[in-house]
């Protein structure tokens, strides 16, 4: 088997030794000197610490499958049925991302008020970049409820809806959330088919998407 290239190997290091010793604790030349490479190599490929723990948290995928949602292919016959289906296959993608590395997520959170200026701006532009590519998606989508609210209050909504799935792994993995028993799925026939008791959706980022598409009726109506 091929021996994982220097980037990647920076990358398993970097990750290992944030849930080992956390963020905060970890300096580059220990990341490289686990990666098995000279401290200038990861200057090189991430630009900084930062830019390290940007590409760890990105190859977790947790927004990464803005890229992958579908645009219908007849515009037509759009619904919001359809947006809904889409929003909870994403928000489900994204959490489940999370969920999959509690280790990661715990160290993130607990070190929040150790961070340096530079760890804030790191997160706040990853966050803020994954706000714009969603917001861009839900532009292109032919939903009655998308078009009829302006672009500022869509990329807001875009945040919030990101900050749900956060603060949700967030309870998963701190404080042992449940991730899809207990709760009963909605009696309203206009949900059938969108949430069955097998489904591996938390009922709470269930109910955060509907609460979301409820909101952007309102902003319509408004």
């Amino acid at each position: 088997m091929a021996r994982p290239s220097s980037r990647q190997r920076l990358l398993n290091a970097a990750r290992d030794l944030f849930v080992r010793q956390g963020i905060t604790q970890t300096t580059t030349r220990q990341i490289a000197d686990l990666a098995g490479v000279h401290e200038v190599t990861l200057f090189r490929h991430f630009g900084s610490k930062q830019g390290l723990l940007l590409a760890v948290f990105a190859e977790l995928g947790v927004f990464s499958g803005i890229a992958d949602l579908p645009l219908p292919a007849d515009p037509t016959t759009f619904r919001g049925s359809e947006l809904q289906a889409i929003l909870l296959r994403y928000v489900q993608t994204c959490f489940q991302a999370l969920a999959n590395n509690p280790e990661l997520v715990r160290s993130l959170v607990g070190e929040a008020g150790f961070y340096s200026e530079e760890h804030r701006r790191a997160l706040r532009a990853g966050f803020l970049q994954a706000q714009e590519q969603l917001a861009h998606y839900l532009q292109q989508l032919p939903s009655p409820e998308l078009q009829a609210v302006d672009s500022g209050c869509l990329h807001a909504a875009a945040g919030v809806l990101h900050l749900m799935i956060l603060g949700t792994a967030v309870l998963a993995v701190t404080a042992g959330l449940p991730a899809g028993d207990g709760d009963q799925p909605s009696s309203d026939p206009a949900d059938k088919g969108t949430y069955d008791n097998n489904s591996s959706t938390p009922p709470l980022l269930y109910a955060c998407v509907k609460l979301w598409m409820a909101a952007l009726r309102g902003m319509k109506e408004t």
